[in-house]
């Protein structure tokens, strides 16, 4: 029965930075910044875009700041042993994503709608883009879907199974454009891509897990993003040359 309550508990909690994340902040920040939004002026649309997702940021670290602060004090202790597990993780996850995308990529005959839609508006937004998947995303997707669920599991592999499925889940439900069985029917192949996006996922929980520190997973995810972002950046930059 405590089991099933501390579950409940931490999914409700999980729940509420869901919502708070994906619904909540984003929909309230952007009336308040609507005009900004709506400008044709680029620094005005990119830094009101900007805007929405720290002051998101900062809704959620005011509401964990403690626990958050506590866990960045004993990184900073001893930064080494959680830095190399965080990062040996990040490896591992990095070669089971490279392959199972080259797969899944094969079998669809595309890249995935995620990564396209980042493509686009990093190169139509980059003032807002650059900061946001860098340093904002995986500041809060780990706190969100790592940070979070672990309150609800006392076991490593559930734990990182279902942080894979939702993590995976959503950065390919971008590709479902109508909610409806034909228009999921419609994209069931690009379900595919939640296996690459998933061992992210998987091995970022394991991360978190075993060292009790989000910052393990925080890091090397905001690595990841830096190279994905700097990937992209200098093949605009030579594919216009």
């Amino acid at each position: 029965m405590e089991k099933a309550i501390k579950f409940l508990k931490g999914m409700g909690f999980s729940l509420l930075l869901f919502v708070l994340y994906f619904l909540i902040c984003p929909n309230l920040f952007a009336n308040i910044f609507k005009q900004g939004l709506l400008s044709n002026n680029f620094w005005i649309h990119n830094l009101c875009f900007l805007a929405v997702y720290v002051l998101t940021l900062l809704v959620i670290i005011l509401i964990i700041h403690k626990d958050l602060l506590n866990q960045w004090k004993n990184f900073l202790k001893n930064p080494k042993p959680i830095l190399t597990k965080g990062l040996t993780y990040w490896i591992y996850g990095m070669i089971v994503m490279i392959i199972s995308n080259l797969i899944v990529s094969a079998i669809i005959g595309n890249i995935a709608v995620n990564e396209q839609m980042t493509r686009e508006t990093l190169i139509k937004t980059p003032l807002y883009a650059i900061p946001t998947i860098i340093f904002i995303g995986p500041f809060l997707e780990e706190i969100v879907f790592r940070y979070g669920f672990r309150k609800s599991f006392t076991k490593k592999i559930p734990y990182a199974l279902f942080c894979a499925i939702i993590f995976g889940g959503m950065h390919v439900s971008s590709a479902i454009d109508e909610w409806t069985l034909a228009g999921i029917l419609a994209h069931a192949k690009e379900i595919l891509f939640i296996i690459p996006y998933g061992s992210l996922g998987f091995f970022f929980a394991k991360s978190y897990y075993e060292t009790e520190n989000i910052f393990s997973s925080i890091i090397p995810h905001m690595l990841h993003n830096t190279i994905s972002v700097s990937l992209i950046v200098i093949t605009y930059v030579l594919s216009g040359i």
